[in-house]
């Protein structure tokens, strides 16, 4: 096994410019996305950090269901680790972070709940045993074992047989509305690109870059 230390890899493979980047960091992210979209694995998975003072900083990786001008979306379980610390402290930050295109964006801002509607017509959408999962599952919570999670499942999978799977009341949607938003494009050298987009008065977005 080779050390650790003596692990490198030199980012060669583009460059990001001012002059290139888009007014709106939403529409950056776009841009950025739909070129990793049907290339890399898991697009759509962001490392999602949460604190709190009596569990301290959590992160986990969630999946980005939507994208709204005003924010990213994600779905859990309201009872989850992650929710307990969102209702404490809403102010969040998620990573993206894409290594085929040496490139990461990383996004600070606050969260808060989505609609129960949205939420119910998100729901309708997943596939059927993803909704099984979400009512035989208590995220966070300690089980017994395997046997124990995949007895709830087939318990809730006879309960919903032939019938429309309603959403679990303590299931749904967040919003993280980014204050800022930082996109990194590795470069040769460790001399990488940072351009950060903050949000000033009247949701103005100001870009500065950042020193590597």
């Amino acid at each position: 096994m080779k050390k650790i230390e003596n692990l490198r890899t030199d980012y060669k493979r583009d460059q990001l410019n001012e002059s290139s980047l888009a007014s709106c960091p939403i529409e950056q992210f776009k841009l950025w996305f739909n070129e990793v979209l049907d290339v890399i694995i898991e697009p759509t998975a962001m490392v999602l950090s949460t604190y709190s003072q009596n569990k301290g900083v959590s992160s986990r990786v969630v999946l980005l269901k939507e994208l709204q001008q005003d924010g990213f979306i994600f779905y859990t379980n309201y009872n989850s680790l992650k929710s307990e610390q969102i209702k404490l402290n809403p102010c969040v930050s998620l990573l993206f972070f894409w290594p085929d295109f040496q490139r990461q964006i990383r996004i600070n801002g606050l969260v808060q709940k989505i609609s129960h509607e949205s939420s119910v017509n998100y729901f309708k959408k997943r596939p059927r045993k993803s909704q099984i999962s979400a009512w035989a599952s208590s995220q966070s919570s300690v089980i017994k074992d395997r046997f124990v999670l995949e007895a709830l499942f087939h318990d809730f999978e006879k309960k919903f047989k032939n019938k429309t799977i309603s959403k679990p009341p303590y299931w749904g949607g967040y919003k993280v509305v980014p204050n800022s938003i930082e996109f990194w494009q590795g470069r040769e050298s460790r001399m990488h690109d940072r351009f950060l987009y903050t949000k000033h008065q009247n949701n103005k977005w100001i870009i500065n870059r950042l020193s590597p």
